[in-house]
C-alpha cells in the first residue's frame, strides 16, 4: 500500500463530505452540508486557517481531519498551535491504523511549519489518542439558572451585534483569559470567523431548527458587553460572552431580557463552558459536568507533559471555540 496524504479537494472531498456527513451533517441536508464548509473557507481567517486532508491510497480515501492554525496562550506565553478536528475513517478502511497514520503526518508537518502544540477533541474514548501523547485538558459543561426580572425585562438596550463592535469583543475576550493558564489567543478575525460559522450553520439548517442570536450592550457608542447563542430543541448553548464589568452584570441582564421574550413558555435549559471566576449576579451554576467532548493537547518538539496539570477553573475556553 502507497498512502498519501493530499489536500482534501475536488473528488476526494466529495468522498469526505458523503463519507462524515451521516456524522455530523447536524440537521443540514448532503447539499448545505458541503455549502457550510465552503463558506466557512471563503472567511478571511478561514482561507487562511483552515483546510481538511486527507490520507489516500490511490484513488482510495482512507481518513480525513480538518486542520487549524491557531493560537493558545499557554502559562501566560503565545504558542502556534495546530489543531485536528473531524477525525474520520470510512468503516470499509478501519481496522488498518489509518487514522493514526494520518494523524502521525499530520504532526510531523506541523513541526516542519513550526507549530509548537497540538490540540483536538476527541468524541471516542480518549485513550487512542493518548497513545500519541495527547493529554486531557479538563473542561465543564455548566447547567444556569438565571433570577428571572419580575415585571418584565431590564431597563436596558439590547441589540444585534455586528463588525463594530469586534474590537471591543477582542478586549474583553482579552481581559477574561488573562489570568488563564490555557485559553485561544482570539483575534478579531477568529472571533468573526466563530460568530459566521455559527450563522452559517444556522442559515442552511432547514427553518427553525436551529438560531443563533448575537447581542451587544452598548454604552458610549461601545460595546461593553456581549452575548452569543445558540438556539435547538428548546435548548440554549451560550457560544461565549464577554462584559467590561469584571462582575459581568450586563451580561446577566442580557440573559434576563433573552428569557423575558418567553413568558408563559417552559423556560430553555441553558448551558455553557462557562470560565469559572465570570459569576454574574443574575444568575448560578447550578450544575457543572465534564464536557462530552474532551479536549486534548500534546507538544510537538519535545515528549515531556506540556504543562503541570491543569484545573477546570484555570481553563478560559469558550463552546464556540470547539473544533
Amino acid at each position: 500500500m502507497s498512502f498519501h496524504v493530499v489536500p482534501a479537494t475536488g473528488a476526494v472531498l466529495q468522498q469526505v463530505l458523503d463519507d462524515t456527513f451521516p456524522l455530523w451533517g447536524d440537521g443540514l441536508s448532503r447539499e448545505n452540508y458541503g455549502k457550510s464548509w465552503t463558506a466557512q473557507l471563503k472567511t478571511p481567517w478561514g482561507r487562511q486557517h483552515l483546510d481538511r486532508v486527507a490520507l489516500v491510497d490511490g484513488p482510495h480515501v482512507l481518513s480525513s481531519a480538518k486542520r487549524y492554525d491557531l493560537s493558545l496562550r499557554i502559562d501566560g506565553r503565545i504558542r502556534r498551535v495546530l489543531g485536528i478536528g473531524a477525525v474520520f475513517t470510512a468503516t470499509a478502511h478501519r481496522g488498518r491504523g489509518c487514522a493514526r497514520e494520518l494523524l502521525v503526518r499530520m504532526l510531523d508537518t506541523a513541526v516542519t511549519e513550526g507549530q509548537e502544540f497540538a490540540m483536538l477533541f476527541s468524541e471516542i474514548a480518549p485513550a487512542f489518542y493518548e497513545r500519541l501523547d495527547f493529554v486531557p485538558v479538563p473542561l465543564l459543561e455548566s447547567t444556569l439558572d438565571i433570577d428571572q426580572k419580575r415585571g418584565g425585562a431590564p431597563a436596558m438596550l439590547v441589540r444585534s451585534g455586528d463588525e463594530r463592535d469586534l474590537p471591543s469583543i477582542v478586549e474583553m475576550s482579552a481581559s477574561r483569559s488573562a489570568g488563564a493558564r490555557l485559553a485561544l489567543d482570539r483575534s478579531e478575525e477568529l472571533i468573526r470567523f466563530m460568530i459566521t460559522r455559527k450563522r452559517i450553520q444556522s442559515g442552511f439548517a432547514p427553518s427553525g431548527y436551529r438560531n443563533t442570536e448575537f447581542l451587544v450592550v452598548e454604552e458610549g457608542h461601545q460595546a461593553v458587553a456581549y452575548l452569543v447563542s445558540t438556539e435547538q430543541d428548546g435548548r440554549w448553548m451560550i457560544e461565549e460572552a464577554g462584559d467590561r464589568d469584571p462582575a459581568g452584570a450586563r451580561l446577566g441582564a442580557i440573559l434576563q431580557v433573552m428569557l423575558a421574550r418567553h413568558p408563559g413558555e417552559r423556560l430553555p435549559e441553558i448551558k455553557c463552558w462557562w470560565p469559572h471566576a465570570l459569576v454574574p449576579p443574575q444568575l448560578k451554576v447550578a450544575a457543572a459536568t465534564p464536557t462530552q467532548e474532551v479536549l486534548m493537547i500534546r507538544p510537538l518538539r519535545d515528549r515531556i507533559l506540556p504543562l503541570p496539570p491543569l484545573a477546570a477553573a484555570e481553563v478560559v475556553y469558550w463552546h464556540s471555540d470547539y473544533f
